[in-house]
């Protein structure tokens, strides 16, 4: 059993195929993981998607076979540096959209006429320009995940579609919105 097996050794058994050392790391690793990035994300859903993410890629692509130091500081530092890319991403589209805001001009009021539409309409009515351009799959998910605030899990099952998909769905339709608007 792997329980009292040292790191060093819990690493070569996963190199060598061992399946039970697959299932020893995940449980031995899992919630610490989870509590790093949610530490660094402040999201425990995002959290668990990255912590999901990392190790479905750690034994799909055995990632593992490259470890040539400690086992738990490459955990650790995966974990951090996909944190690190998902924040980064979040700050560049809420900067994509804080420089758009900045460069669209202020409606002036008439008095006499309807008020023009303000920065924020104008925003919404070229997010949903853009909304209509795509798929309906695509929209649709942006729309309940974004707009509505469903979770990504929730979107998934309205939809019926798998996490992933709905994931893909998301990061395409967050790429489109941010090039368009850019």
């Amino acid at each position: 059993m792997h329980t009292d097996a040292n790191e060093e050794l819990l690493l070569k058994e996963l190199k060598s195929g061992d399946t039970k050392a697959y299932k020893t790391i995940y449980m031995r690793f899992e919630k610490p993981l989870l509590f790093e990035a949610n530490r660094l994300l402040g999201n425990v859903e995002e959290a668990k998607d990255v912590v999901q993410d990392f190790f479905i890629d750690f034994f799909e692509k055995q990632r593992y076979k490259n470890i040539h130091t400690n086992l738990k500081g490459y955990l650790f530092m995966s974990i951090r540096y996909n944190c690190m890319l998902i924040l980064k991403r979040q700050k560049s589209l809420h900067k994509t959209l804080q420089e758009y805001c900045n460069t669209q001009e202020e409606p002036t009021v008439h008095l006499e006429e309807e008020q023009e539409p303000s920065i924020y309409d104008l925003i919404d009515k070229k997010v949903n320009d853009i909304l209509q351009c795509m798929p309906a799959q695509r929209s649709k998910a942006f729309q309940l995940y974004v707009l509505q605030g469903l979770k990504r899990k929730e979107v998934a099952n309205v939809m019926g579609l798998s996490d992933n998909t709905v994931k893909t769905h998301l990061a395409t339709a967050i790429k489109t919105i941010r090039e368009k608007l850019s």
